[in-house]
């Protein structure tokens, strides 16, 4: 297992409410807390560095200009399942900066849809944290012309839609001309702005930090008092310091992998009330991709598309969504449409994230190991969205340059379950508020909380579902304040 980490060398804080990751999820809850409690105090520690200040599409960069972008910074601690195709972003935002062309709302029916992934509220409790998302995220910018409106038509049948956008449409840019969403950096960085001139400092970014565990208040057990981190490259703490970060409540926001592998890293399995659902069910999407060569087709070179094909039909083994999008073959600059289609994993107990016995990182912590295999129901999923692909490479006339594959597990970088809310321990390893099982003090703020994944881009989702806690952290700060 390695040397356990040493005893840290100072303590920092308390702070009302500490969050660990930076990415939509861990933003939301910040954003919300720090504008709604004129007081509160609120620490953020997040791994990486500031890579951009914006959504990587907004520097005018192109879909494989973002893919070299990611094969030089993501990095994959995981060992198992996720290995060849997860990863993560180490950086301010997370995954936030350079995802998400295409911002759906979680499919209603997919709350319900999946018999082993019941979510415990329905899209009536999140619809006011939705519409909030929407405004507070959408860019104003669609694309549009000819050929948008040919997709349009020659795939209504299929009721390929626009995707969702802000208030004010702009026709002219295309789906790389304009920013899909406002991304969690650019976001955090504007609260980071306001707080360096707000009168008291209330916001700290501990950037360069790596969170090893958390630690439980001796004189309250079912309390977590710190999280024990590590300087990775903080600039205000040399490399390889060990610190402390004091607060009152936590939220796991790293990844519906990391935030399980810290709870497992932590020791907390003797608290009363502890889930052994913890670092179970965990899933993502099942991610297919394709190139269509356009070039030769008239009606398709003007202007660019950016459409979705929502799910045809409730019935699981044909349960899917299809995204379609202009991109530039970077080798001879033809014209391309990029086809990408998602599907859900069916939520299984034995897919999970438990820690590696063998190997430790350079902190002497346990790597996080992964398990996700297919079901059968899968396995049926995922043929049905090849010939889904196929279908409208059919009916748009054209042919592949590269023909649809399945992209290796963990390549959406959609992750989720492992500390999913559920009414009991037995369900699921949180409460409905993301409060976890056996602790009075630590929520769930990331995808790790879903039940289920449903089929759309997660990054709406998150950020509604980080509304709602950051609404239920007011209250109990609010109540401590009148205790």
């Amino acid at each position: 297992m390695g040397s356990s980490p040493a005893i840290a060398e100072s303590v920092t804080g308390p702070f009302d409410v500490v969050i660990i990751g930076s990415g939509p999820a861990g933003v939301a809850v910040a954003e919300r807390l720090y504008e709604d409690l004129p007081d509160v105090t609120i620490a953020l520690i997040e791994r990486g560095p500031t890579l951009l200040r914006r959504h990587f599409y907004a520097n005018g960069a192109s879909i494989s200009e973002r893919d070299r972008f990611l094969t030089r910074y993501r990095v994959c601690p995981w060992k198992g399942d996720l290995s060849e195709g997860g990863a993560l972003l180490p950086a301010l935002g997370g995954r936030g900066i350079v995802g998400g062309s295409q911002l759906h709302r979680f499919y209603t029916c997919d709350f319900t849809l999946w018999p082993n992934g019941l979510w415990p509220l329905d899209e009536g409790d999140l619809d006011p944290y939705f519409r909030e998302a929407e405004i507070r995220l959408l860019a104003g910018s669609r694309s549009g012309g000819p050929a948008q409106d040919h997709v349009c038509k020659t795939l209504a049948d299929l009721n390929a839609r626009h995707p969702p956008c802000g208030p004010t449409l702009n026709a002219e840019r295309g789906p790389n001309g304009g920013l899909p969403h406002r991304s969690s950096v650019q976001r955090l960085l504007a609260l980071l702005d306001s707080d360096r001139v707000a009168p008291t400092r209330r916001l700290r970014i501990f950037a360069g930090t790596r969170a090893l565990r958390m630690v439980e208040d001796t004189a309250r057990p079912r309390r977590i008092s710190r999280v024990r981190c590590v300087s990775v490259g903080g600039f205000r703490v040399p490399i390889g310091a060990q610190f402390d970060v004091q607060g009152t409540y936590f939220v796991l926001a790293a990844s519906a992998v990391e935030s399980a592998r810290l709870v497992l890293a932590s020791g907390l399995e003797k608290l009363a009330g502890y889930s052994s659902n913890v670092g179970k069910y965990l899933t993502e999407h099942i991610y297919c991709r394709g190139y269509l060569d356009v070039s030769g087709r008239e009606e398709m070179t003007h202007g660019s598309v950016n459409v979705f094909i929502p799910p045809q039909s409730t019935d699981l083994d044909n349960r899917f969504q299809i995204e379609l999008c202009s991109v530039t073959n970077a080798s001879d600059g033809r014209s391309l449409l990029r086809v990408t289609g998602s599907a859900a994993m069916d939520p299984q107990s034995d897919n999970r994230v438990t820690l590696s016995s063998s190997c430790v990182d350079g902190h002497g912590m346990p790597r996080a190991l992964t398990v996700l295999r297919l079901s059968p129901g899968d396995e049926r999923r995922q043929i049905a969205l090849l010939h889904g692909l196929q279908s409208v490479a059919e009916r748009l006339g054209c042919g592949w340059l590269a023909e649809p594959e399945v992209l290796p597990r963990g390549a959406s970088y959609h992750e989720a379950g492992t500390l999913r809310i559920a009414h009991s321990p037995l369900e699921g390893a949180a409460a409905p508020d993301g409060l976890l099982f056996g602790l009075e003090n630590v929520f769930t703020g990331d995808g790790s909380a879903f039940p289920s994944v449903g089929v759309a881009n997660p990054i709406l989702t998150l950020t509604a579902m980080g509304y709602r806690l950051a609404s239920r952290l007011n209250g109990l700060l609010r109540a401590c304040e009148h205790a």
